[in-house]
């Protein structure tokens, strides 16, 4: 069944859930009444339940309506933006939509009508156009406008029905995913399920609704080239913030992340990649959930009405009133607050570059001194080391302790490459020889005062594989002015960044709330008895408290949680083995670890035992109330690698 006889049965089964409970008090308190006149007793019992279960239906009630759907981004004025206002209210004229109250820029490639409703849906405070930085920065007018349409159109007068049954399948199906735990939440999650299902094409007829109107609006051809562009966009903006605006996270500086994204989509060589991502994306996608394609909904839009329109070419930004002035400000307020100067992407480059080879040289440093090797830091020495066929011992240090065995030589050899490369950048930037030039197609380039490129990878890599190539590799670098003997001071030890917190876990015979971290596992004593554990099973309120606990545990630093009475840290280090094993009931943690003179862990006497072969064990279980926060298992994952074995017992039947 599809259309609007879906809807109507939504809407009903909806309006249903608020009328059969006050129906059910209603009718309690009328059977007291009743019999009020001819048995007091009877009557006072009568009343006396319709009051109780009115309450218990109003506490449910609370928990569910207080939920708001609050706003993303920032708010643009009228005002100050009249352009792109004039172009909303006329999409929304054109569309026959209900009024756009504000207009939010967001800092996500996404362009979409948030609604603040009341009575899970059934009313609406207001609706927000979210529009994001993205899409001004990498579509045209015409293309925004038909993105704008599309998402507009979908709460046009023909679909209103559909809209609303919509509405109250996702502000339902959002509150029930903002409960947290309890009774309550056991029985609204069912309704949310039978209302979702009740609802379903609704999301696929209102994609389709939008499209229409965004072909009638904006033309065909935008309205094809939009859905198409903003699957590239997404892709786009994900490799942006990875090789781009990291570096300014990494140098504390601003960039102009507008115009910086706008030369990165419009790069020849990048911009091809992209549209050949996006059209295998759109061609290879799968339908998810009551969600129509991409595909179907271009084929739908070639067949539909609606013919071309005037193409406005301008980037979508020319909207905006004053962008020059007004996009930094919007950056400002979304993106980078608080980072540091502003300064143009070029110096950027120059800055950034510098920093990660500095880094690098550090990090060589750092594995010099902890490796053992007796060789001298500098350039020159590790050359040394290289030719005496002592590079893999030199950099084991750097190496991730997970590692596969049987990747252990590869690794070494791209990981000294790479810190040695580095370090031989880093020399020739400190003597003002070579710098960072931008590259919107790909990592920066190292760029010699004689203007020609310098590949360090290609310049270091096949003496680090063949020491006997060292002798040549000392000879190219002495031609380009590399300082052999250029050293960093060893880089500070990393912060440990947790994954995620399981509380609470049983080690020796004592409760601790479990800490991953990318570093290692840290135990702190449990502070949440076992009665308010079972408080926080049965209420919502006690969970939300729990919940709250944890994430300021996975939030707070680890070096400062490792100063707490009682803690205990086994370094990732020190770990020769891992053995998880996944039960029905729960799972439980075996790590064999070698705690010689060098190790780094600090574990009382007491939560370790002793293992074969001069090793130590330690040992973690999980209890029958143990919750999660974040992503513990993992992170395990990840930290322990191929260190650790799983041996997942949930399919076998006990006994």
């Amino acid at each position: 069944m599809r259309g609007p006889w879906r809807a109507i049965l939504a809407l009903a089964l909806h309006i249903g859930f608020f009328a059969l409970p006050i129906g059910l008090v209603l009718g309690l308190l009328a059977i007291a009444a009743l019999t009020f006149g001819y048995d007091r007793g009877g009557g006072l019992r009568a009343a006396l339940a319709a009051v109780v279960v009115g309450a218990v239906i109003a506490v449910g009630l609370r928990a569910v309506l207080r939920t708001r759907n609050q706003p993303r981004g920032v708010a643009v004025d009228r005002s100050e933006q009249p352009g792109l206002w004039k172009a909303v209210q006329s999409i929304a004229d054109a569309a026959g939509a209900p009024a756009i109250h504000e207009v939010r820029i967001t800092s996500e490639p996404h362009a979409g009508v948030r609604e603040d409703t009341a009575l899970l849906g059934l009313r609406v405070r207001r609706r927000y156009l979210e529009i994001g930085l993205p899409y001004l920065a990498g579509l045209t007018v015409s293309e925004l406008r038909a993105v704008l349409a599309r998402e507009i159109g979908r709460f046009s007068g023909s679909r209103r029905l559909t809209a609303m049954a919509h509405r109250a399948a996702t502000s339902v199906e959002r509150t029930a995913d903002g409960l947290t735990g309890g009774p309550t939440k056991w029985l609204f999650a069912g309704y949310a399920r039978l209302l979702t299902a009740t609802a379903a094409t609704t999301a696929g007829d209102l994609e389709l609704t939008g499209d229409a109107v965004s072909a009638r609006v904006a033309g065909k051809k935008a309205a094809v080239t939009a859905l198409r562009k903003t699957t590239a966009i997404g892709f786009g903006w994900r490799e942006y913030a990875e090789e781009y605006l990291s570096m300014a996270v990494s140098v504390g500086r601003t960039p102009d992340v507008l115009l910086g994204f706008r030369s990165f989509m419009e790069n020849p060589e990048r911009k091809p990649r992209l549209a050949e991502r996006a059209k295998q994306a759109i061609a290879e996608e799968v339908p998810a959930g009551d969600h129509t394609t991409t595909k179907v909904r271009i084929d739908a839009i070639k067949r539909g009405g609606g013919g071309d329109r005037e193409v406005d070419d301008k980037p979508a930004f020319a909207l905006l009133r004053s962008p020059r002035k007004s996009v930094p400000e919007l950056e400002d307020r979304l993106l980078v607050d608080g980072l540091g100067p502003r300064v143009p992407w070029p110096e950027l480059a120059r800055l950034a570059g510098a920093e990660q080879v500095h880094q690098q040289a550090a990090l060589l440093s750092s594995a010099v001194s902890q490796s053992g090797v007796s060789a001298d830091p500098a350039i020159g020495g590790i050359l040394q080391a290289v030719h005496r066929g002592e590079g893999p011992d030199l950099i084991n240090p750097a190496l991730n302790p997970g590692l596969d065995p049987g990747r252990v030589a590869e690794a070494a050899v791209d990981t000294l490459t790479e810190l040695l490369g580095g370090a031989v950048v880093d020399s020739l930037v400190c003597a003002g020889r070579a710098h960072h030039e931008l590259n919107w197609a790909g990592p920066s380039v190292v760029r010699l005062a004689s203007g020609r490129p310098l590949d360090p990878d290609r310049l270091v890599r096949p003496a680090v594989a063949d020491p006997r190539l060292v002798p040549g590799l000392h000879r190219a670098l002495v031609e380009l002015g590399v300082a052999l003997n250029h050293r960093r001071p060893p880089a500070a030890e990393p912060e440990a960044e947790s994954a995620g917190v399981v509380s609470p876990v049983e080690c020796a015979g004592e409760r601790y709330d479990l800490v991953v971290t990318d570093r290692g596992l840290l135990l702190l004593p449990s502070r949440a008895s076992t009665a308010q554990r079972l408080l926080a099973g049965a209420s919502a309120r006690a969970r939300r408290a729990e919940q709250r606990e944890l994430a300021e545990l996975a939030e707070a630093a680890v070096a400062d949680l490792r100063e707490r009475a009682g803690a205990q840290w086994v370094d990732s280090r020190d770990v020769a083995s891992a053995n998880l094993v996944q039960e029905r009931r729960g799972w439980s943690l075996s790590l064999e670890l070698y705690l010689d003179d060098y190790a780094v862990s600090a574990l009382d006497e007491g939560v370790v035992r002793a293992g074969p072969d001069d090793s130590a064990a330690v040992a973690l279980r999980s209890t029958a109330d143990s919750v999660e926060h974040g992503d513990p298992y993992g992170g395990l994952g990840e930290l322990m690698g191929a260190r650790m074995v799983v041996d997942d017992q949930r399919d076998f039947a006990d006994g």
